[in-house]
């Protein structure tokens, strides 16, 4: 079996044959549908356009996991972002550059992003495949086996950390399969051979548990990345954050006992944490994962996550974003939903930059993204009075496009659905918010429910556009 090690290494070509692959789907695309040939089968781990650690690190795990177990498939793991766009998440480029480069890899930059090929062209070349319009492989003895020649001119999408690839990856979704979440089951690509979804704190349990049934697939590094996006996404494993499982805090653990920690690590000042408020001390040191505890590792990481407040609002919008499209039950209307979330509190948000410039800045990012509606979920940390303690919370903003002003009914209808959903506990931010028959485009809310995430808020939405849309 190959280590953790040999599989980091070997990702410096990956971008390039992505690359190759789309040119070649190109070059032939002239000669009658794209073609299966040249090249061979192609096996891709996609994770969630969000792109947080927990996205990132499921993808690269779950592709390792895929090579090391019994089939053997040389998967590919791809970012779901472009690559410039890391530079708005420090964490992730903390974790994996320190752990690609422990096992001799360069780190981040090794790593294949969405932008670094066209998917499009890629499923062109495998449309008109036989292995595109075969059954997906057995998972007798593994997800991924099958008859190598059944696979010889294969494309295989294995999506994790959601169950549907976003609207602009659409293309792919013929292609799926394989499937490992932890969010609510949107019921797409029943063609995929292996489905598992199920609700636990952060996806990296479930691939740290397919890798646990490997034999010495773990090693320190890798086990330092997979337990990271556990903490972060569980809050530590906090009981007062109701995010973490008995499999969250399980797998933290065993993965925790095989981290090799810095016994005497640099000094961490008392403000690390995720406050999500993004103040950071003059003169501290630069970041460094060499800790003692799962602890400081969860203050480390947690802290650059929420370093946020010296980013334009056109950053804050894209940090964190998910884009779908939904049918309107009745109508058959599409909506196109987007759903940003925000590490920074509305009200240190509205001082900073003014409620005008906010709807400005989110209006613009409905014309950009085409989207129908916009909502804009903020979290973190914040006093309610100027010396009293910082408590956790959130706040929603819900921005309607343009084009619907002349629709001020199914505004009120939407709205209405949203307030009187007891998962998310909505009132109104503002006196004028309470009017939805308004001309008001956008509306904003305090989130008493502040355990929802957006994968508790994205399922009440949708089912909302669908029976209201």
């Amino acid at each position: 079996m190959r280590g953790f090690g040999a599989f980091v290494r070997a990702l410096a070509g990956s971008a390039a044959r992505l690359r190759a692959a789309a040119t070649t789907a190109d070059s032939s695309s002239g000669g009658g549908g794209g073609g299966g040939g040249g090249g061979g089968a192609l096996t891709l781990v996609l994770g969630n356009e969000s792109a947080d650690l927990d996205s990132i690190v499921s993808s690269i795990a779950l592709a390792y996991a895929l090579g090391a177990g019994p089939s053997g498939v040389a998967a590919i793991p791809v970012i779901n972002a472009n690559r410039s766009d890391m530079v708005l998440r420090p964490d992730c480029t903390l974790l994996l550059d320190a752990v690609l480069a422990a096992e001799g890899a360069r780190g981040v930059a090794d790593l294949a992003f969405i932008d670094d090929f066209d998917p499009a062209a890629i499923a062109q070349r495998y449309s008109s495949s036989s292995a595109a319009q075969s059954p997906p492989p057995s998972t007798a003895s593994s997800p991924s086996s099958g008859q190598a020649e059944e696979n010889e001119h294969r494309l295989d999408i294995w999506l994790v950390d959601h169950n549907a690839p976003a609207s602009r990856l659409a293309v792919l979704a013929p292609f799926v399969r394989g499937i490992v979440d932890h969010h609510v089951d949107e019921g797409q690509c029943p063609q995929a051979a292996w489905r598992q979804i199920a609700t636990v704190g952060s996806c990296s349990t479930l691939v740290a548990e397919r890798l646990r049934a490997l034999p010495d697939a773990i090693d320190p590094p890798l086990a330092k990345m997979l337990l990271a996006p556990i903490l972060i996404d569980t809050a530590n494993l906090s009981p007062a954050a109701q995010r973490a499982t008995d499999a969250d805090i399980a797998c933290a653990a065993w993965l925790a006992a095989m981290v090799d920690w810095t016994p005497q690590p640099a000094r961490i000042t008392a403000n690390d944490g995720s406050d999500g408020d993004g103040e950071e001390e003059e003169g501290s040191a630069a970041p460094s994962l060499d800790v003692a505890t799962a602890d400081d590792l969860y203050r480390v990481l947690g802290r650059l996550k929420g370093a946020v407040s010296h980013l334009a609002a056109a950053d804050l919008l894209r940090k964190d974003y998910k884009q779908w499209d939904i049918i309107a039950g009745a109508s058959g209307r599409r909506w196109t939903v987007g759903i940003s979330s925000v590490g920074y509190r509305l009200r240190k948000w509205l001082k900073r930059d003014g409620r005008v410039a906010i709807e400005a800045a989110i209006g613009d990012w409905v014309r950009r993204q085409r989207l129908d509606l916009a909502l804009v979920m903020t979290h973190g940390k914040a006093r309610d009075r100027k010396h009293g303690p910082k408590l956790y919370g959130r706040d929603l903003a819900v921005v309607f496009a343009p084009r619907l002003a002349a629709d001020p009914l199914r505004r009120a209808a939407i709205l209405d659905a949203l307030a009187r959903d007891e998962t998310l506990g909505l009132h109104s931010y503002f006196a004028a918010d309470s009017a939805p028959l308004a001309d008001a485009l956008a509306h904003f809310y305090t989130q008493t429910r502040a355990e929802s995430s957006r994968k508790q808020v994205f399922p009440a939405v949708k089912a909302v556009i669908e029976a209201v849309g």
